[in-house]
């Protein structure tokens, strides 16, 4: 893994790291280490427990506070947004968090005729509701604001195992 992120080089200007679902140690790990946390839920029982699973062990572990959530799947507007309030609700109820809605993916065939063709959405499909959605994050997470320095947590673990490493 350690070389992999070596080849990425610095010409980086954001390095999004998609884990598993749950919150198995390498879950933790990398998502301690990142500097904006992302919580991706879809409206069913698993992905809700999910996601609330991970907000919590972060939060009552590691001191993580501040959470941004995109509903996954929706087959509307609205259904993201009030998948959105629902997590809210309970989170409100039992944590000390802070949520910040990131917006929706919709549910689109697109997406699957694209994972068949191997390719993103947003190349093979670039007008489809799903490829919009995803420019639209991509907009609002490049607003995101820099961080000057590492926040204490692991956020620069990468580098400093790929310095050590040479």
């Amino acid at each position: 893994m350690i070389q992999a992120f070596s080849e990425v080089g610095h010409d980086l200007d954001a390095l999004i790291i998609d884990t598993a679902a749950g919150i198995a140690d390498s879950v933790v790990s990398f998502t301690r280490a990142a500097q904006e946390v992302v919580i991706v839920v879809c409206d069913e029982p698993t992905s809700i427990t999910d996601a609330y699973a991970l907000i919590k062990v972060l939060n009552r572990d590691y001191g993580i506070q501040r959470f941004r959530v995109l509903s996954n799947m929706a087959h509307s507007m609205q259904e993201g947004r009030e998948l959105f309030n629902k997590m809210v609700k309970v989170t409100d109820r039992f944590l000390d968090v802070t949520l910040d809605f990131m917006g929706t993916v919709p549910y689109d065939e697109y997406l699957r005729k694209a994972l068949q063709k191997q390719k993103a959405v947003i190349e093979a499909y670039p007008r489809s509701k799903a490829a919009m959605a995803f420019k639209n994050l991509a907009k609002k997470a490049d607003n995101w604001p820099v961080p000057r320095n590492a926040g204490g947590h692991l956020e620069f673990f990468v580098e400093r195992l790929i310095q050590s490493a040479q």
